[in-house]
């Protein structure tokens, strides 16, 4: 009798040392709550012209953190980019998707968007002074751990990166995504790059010569800057983008392999020079 309910005592206390495991394994996920992210638009002056950027953020995480400075393609800051501002925001980021054109100025088709960035690549004073302003106002932001930066281009946003790379920008980070490549400023400054940088690049991006690529590749290492570049086979421009549709004969499709790829190898980036 003895035996049977010494037993049965241990089989209870280990019944109970089980549930107490479980407990404190579900109060522990209940502290973690899932991201909550919020995006909301952001209006700002820069030389008395009014701006319209956008701002996610996870509202369910306590504290400061990194941030991102975001920058749109040629077309404008508009669905795609804010989206991929919520993507990073739910990945624990405060993002800040600036606006370079100003409030209400965004392309209808690819001829508006052409001569939209031709007045900024031409401009290049202007465009850092425009990404200067943008990355006071994330810095601003109350989440924000202003020593933990990185700064993130999609097309003419990621050349846009690129030169904000080039004036030395005190950033941790700077990521391109089928970037318009190329700048005036490259061999002169490329010694005064800080930050690491990841460059993602189609292999078969008709809108950048190759000769671009291999200068900007050279001017890099020979400035021993910290920087990969990645191609990827077939890719073509804008292959990130879903709604770019998949007719490569166009020169602008969704590849959703590299797309896949890219967005990992910049997951494990932004972890390694952001935490």
């Amino acid at each position: 009798m003895r035996k049977s309910y010494k037993k049965h005592r241990m089989g209870r206390l280990g019944l109970l040392a089980m549930a107490a495991m479980l407990m404190v394994s579900l109060s522990s996920g209940a502290c973690k709550a899932d991201p909550k992210v919020v995006g909301k638009d952001l209006e700002y002056q820069q030389d008395g012209k009014p701006y319209l950027g956008y701002v996610a953020v996870d509202e369910n995480k306590e504290g400061k953190r990194p941030g991102i400075l975001l920058i749109h393609e040629w077309t404008g800051l508009g669905d795609y980019v804010k989206s991929r501002a919520d993507q990073l925001a739910a990945m624990g980021y405060t993002v800040f998707a600036m606006d370079m054109y100003g409030k209400g100025i965004r392309a209808q088709n690819h001829d508006e968007a052409a001569k939209l960035m031709t007045q900024y690549n031409e401009d290049r004073p202007l465009m850092r002074s425009r990404m200067e302003k943008a990355l006071e106002i994330l810095k601003s932001q109350a989440t924000v751990d202003g020593d933990r930066i990185a700064v993130i281009g999609y097309c003419f946003g990621g050349g846009a990166a690129i030169e904000f790379a080039l004036t030395g920008a005190d950033v941790d980070a700077v990521v391109s995504f089928h970037g318009v490549l190329g700048s005036p400023n490259l061999e002169k400054d490329a010694g005064k790059i800080k930050a690491a940088m990841q460059i993602h690049q189609g292999a078969d991006d008709g809108f950048v010569p190759k000769e671009t690529i291999e200068t900007l590749k050279k001017t890099l290492d020979e400035a021993n800057v910290n920087y990969t570049f990645f191609s990827y086979p077939g890719a073509v421009h804008g292959f990130t983008r879903p709604t770019a549709g998949s007719d490569k004969s166009t020169g602008i499709a969704y590849d959703p392999e590299a797309d896949k790829l890219s967005w990992k190898r910049m997951t494990e980036f932004l972890e390694k020079t952001l935490e």
